[in-house]
């Protein structure tokens, strides 16, 4: 009896480890860094929908529909190219410029996940809507911004795992670049302006290693060409014909690869 007990206890033990595991597949360290992160993460039991059924969408600027398995959508960083009217079921917001915060664009009566408060401090997101999981983990939009917060966003979706960088104006801390180790899919801003210039980007995905990478955050095309023709004596260039990516895991590559998006409008206004 006492050894049946024993290895009872151990069974025990051992499923509430692979719990843990399982409820932290993107993010196994935002466990130990969040503190209640057992709660936040969403476990994955059973048969979930096909990945091969998620896609994102970029509008331009930061702006991208992000569209689960199960039809689950969020729109990140509401530009006023979103589509008015467009329809999801919650809006996350990494800065509050307002080309980042456009959420009376986005119908269908959303939940509004602001990454920082109106005094411009980080405000911690740690929730579930529907099959996504979304965190959030503060950094900085850099000095001439006089330290304003920016929040990075980090979207789990069955085994898929995506971060939308946001403003960035330093390069990641070593708490940051732990927490962001599996993601699939990031979306980094590239305008060089009043971001992070070209070489310190390529610090940036060096740091992380995401297999696919997103340039955002230009709102003319020829500032992309201008930074695809800079990444390419770093990584592979893909240039993709439209502005929507159907992900599957058949498309991550094996390393890292900068997918550049069809800008959806080429003209447009910026910060």
């Amino acid at each position: 009896m006492k050894r049946r007990g024993f290895i009872g206890l151990l069974a025990m033990g051992f499923l509430v480890l692979l719990r843990g595991l399982a409820q932290a597949i993107c993010n196994p360290s935002l466990v130990q860094l969040l503190g209640q992160g057992r709660q936040l993460i969403q476990a994955r039991f059973g048969r979930g929908p096909s990945l091969g059924n998620y896609f994102i969408q970029w509008y331009g600027h930061s702006s991208f529909l992000i569209h689960s398995g199960s039809q689950t959508k969020v729109v990140a960083d509401p530009n006023f190219n979103v589509t008015p009217g467009i329809q999801a079921d919650a809006v996350t917001v990494s800065n509050d410029h307002f080309t980042h915060n456009n959420t009376g664009a986005v119908t269908g009566n959303p939940i509004i996940l602001r990454g920082i408060t109106f005094r411009q401090t980080w405000n911690p997101i740690r929730t579930s809507v529907k099959d996504i999981a979304i965190v959030n983990i503060p950094s900085q939009r850099g000095q001439s911004w006089g330290g304003v917060a920016n929040s990075i966003f980090v979207y789990e979706m069955g085994s898929l795992c995506m971060a939308h960088l946001g403003n960035i104006g330093d390069l990641l801390t070593p708490e940051q670049e732990k927490v962001l180790q599996r993601v699939d899919v990031m979306m980094i801003p590239i305008d060089a302006m009043t971001n992070l210039g070209f070489d310190d980007i390529m610090k940036v995905i060096d740091q992380v290693k995401p297999p696919i990478v997103i340039p955002m955050h230009y709102d003319v095309a020829r500032q992309g060409e201008l930074f695809a023709a800079f990444a390419k004596e770093h990584y592979p260039v893909r240039k993709i014909a439209n502005s929507q990516l159907v992900l599957s895991r058949a498309i991550l590559p094996k390393s890292t690869e900068i997918f550049v998006l069809m800008h959806p409008h080429p003209v447009a206004f910026g910060e």
